[in-house]
């Protein structure tokens, strides 16, 4: 039952994205396939739980749920300088065609920077986590890096507030005075030390009237963590956060 639901909660919410590419990419806005209100109702759905009735404070989800939500579907930079939407064939401002993922990029040979970000703030995470229930993760990519991609893998999954790699990850942040904000990237070295469960993982496919979404995989009662991927092996916690340099900050995310 509530797999079906997540279904119908996802194709239901994101039944405008047909028009939403047309006009916003007319128009050079980018296009949230699942936005971060969108992400908390799935995780709602997920979890027989509601929102909280608020997007300003307070938890995500009543049970003490907390919602990130990350998205590879990015703009990108033509010759010209200037910033275009994901699904953009041409520069609205100058017609060109060739794109790269970053302004800074010499070569003109990858278009989408894939280097998405949940914004978890250290001193919430220490503040609520007596309350805390576990952070529920989404991350939305394109099947393809290609203005025409209309196919995108939507996956889900949670982390345990007791993860012994985040918790670490948050007091050090703290002890840095650098900064609060712990910039957590999809699939890279913190997610996969931090044990997340997958919980489900689908491809939402935008048509030309509807959408549609199916699942790969979906199971509530997953309690197995991710494997490490082989370029991570061998890693640990400890080294990982010896390493780090604190002292990027990427604006503050916290709770009233």
């Amino acid at each position: 039952m509530t797999q079906l639901l997540v279904k119908q909660v996802i194709e239901g919410c994101t039944a405008g994205l047909p028009a939403q590419i047309k006009y916003y990419t007319q128009f050079n806005q980018c296009v949230k396939i699942i936005d971060d209100t969108l992400s908390e109702v799935i995780s709602a759905a997920m979890n027989d739980t509601i929102c909280g009735g608020t997007g300003g404070s307070g938890w995500d989800n009543e049970d003490g749920g907390e919602s990130k939500n990350s998205s590879h579907v990015q703009s990108k930079f033509c010759t010209c300088g200037k910033k275009v939407s994901f699904f953009a064939e041409k520069c609205p401002h100058c017609g060109g065609t060739h794109f790269k993922a970053n302004k800074d990029q010499k070569n003109f040979d990858r278009t989408n920077r894939r280097d998405g970000r949940w914004g978890i703030s250290a001193k919430s995470h220490y503040k609520w986590l007596g309350q805390l229930n576990e952070y529920r993760l989404t991350l939305v990519e394109p099947l393809t890096d290609d203005p025409s991609c209309r196919e995108f893998r939507i996956r889900y999954w949670t982390i345990n507030k007791n993860s012994q790699h985040l918790n670490d990850y948050a007091q050090a942040q703290l002890d840095s005075d650098k900064s609060n904000h712990i910039n957590f990237q999809p699939l890279k070295v913190d997610f996969y030390l931090s044990k997340p469960v997958k919980k489900f993982d689908g491809i939402l496919t935008v048509k030309d009237d509807k959408t549609e979404f199916d699942f790969d995989y979906f199971d509530l009662d997953n309690q197995t963590p991710e494997p490490i991927p082989v370029e991570y092996a061998g890693l640990t916690s400890h080294a990982v956060l010896e390493c780090k340099k604190f002292n990027k900050e990427r604006g503050e995310v916290g709770r009233n």
